[in-house]
């Protein structure tokens, strides 16, 4: 649990995730035996966490909106909602400058250029594992900075 909770915002989250990481470590440890449990049972929580990962950088993805399609949902004159969308954009530039580079290169490649995971690796010579890490870690820096402003 503490594990999960230093890595996820929401204690339900972090409960949920837990309980299924249990559930999992219960059926594999049924059918061998594990010889180090509380590594095996962090690597299937980190496993659960990269999957979550995943799951919202599709739904991001799903809800997503075109730039130039944007620009008509917003009125001509509003100026106010005009500032706060540059204060937001800026304050997210300024997260993720925080990023370690090649962490970086590879949320852009996947957030903003669309990249799979696998095109990634590829791309950069690297696992996908590898891509799926810096994913995460990325992931976790943009939540952490989410509210800040």
């Amino acid at each position: 649990m503490r594990f999960l909770r230093s890595k996820l915002k929401s204690q339900c989250d972090a409960e949920d995730l837990a309980h299924e990481a249990l559930v999992r470590f219960l059926r594999a440890a049924d059918q061998t035996q594990i010889q180090t449990p509380q590594a095996y049972l962090r690597r299937i929580a980190t496993n659960l966490l990269i999957d979550r990962a995943e799951r919202g950088a599709t739904k991001i993805t799903d809800r997503s909106v075109e730039l130039a399609d944007a620009r008509d949902l917003t009125a001509p004159d509003d100026q106010h909602r005009d500032l706060v969308g540059r204060e937001e954009l800026d304050h997210f530039n300024e997260v993720l400058r925080k990023l370690k580079p090649r962490t970086l290169k590879i949320f852009l490649l996947s957030r903003v250029e669309g990249y799979t995971y696998k095109q990634i690796a590829r791309k950069l010579g690297m696992t996908v594992w590898g891509v799926k890490w810096h994913m995460l870690r990325a992931i976790e820096h943009v939540d952490r900075h989410r509210g800040e402003r």
